[in-house]
């Protein structure tokens, strides 16, 4: 089985930090972040599915049964429900911590190194 993908909520988190950091107020809603990071996990599991049809399955004579076929099944649900999963948190985790430290470092006020600090 391949490994999680996690290009695409990279990207797209990568689209979201840019398009707040291009408007004035520097603001994202909760809805918004919800809705991008939904996209972005139902873009992961379409890319995760795609991956799935196009690797090969190992095949043997021996083991052609219909536990087997099962079990195959259920190992491929679980490499796309993981990839949505990871593809909602993945935006939901860098986007949130980004959130949260800024809310922080506005409470603390600028503190200036002096400058003896950098003589030799």
């Amino acid at each position: 089985m391949p490994q999680l993908p996690v290009l695409i909520p990279i990207i797209v988190t990568g689209l979201l930090v840019g398009s707040v950091m291009r408007n004035p107020s520097r603001r994202i809603s909760k809805k918004r972040l919800g809705g991008v990071s939904l996209l972005s996990g139902l873009l992961n599991g379409g890319q995760a599915y795609l991956v799935n049809l196009l690797t090969p399955q190992p095949t043997s004579t021996f083991l052609r049964t219909t536990v087997s076929a099962t079990v195959r099944q259920t190992s491929e649900m679980v490499f796309i429900v993981s990839s949505v999963l990871a593809g909602i948190l993945i935006p939901l985790a860098i986007v949130g911590i980004a959130m949260l430290y800024s809310r922080g470092r506005r409470g603390e006020e600028e503190v200036e190194l002096p400058d003896s600090t950098f003589e030799k």
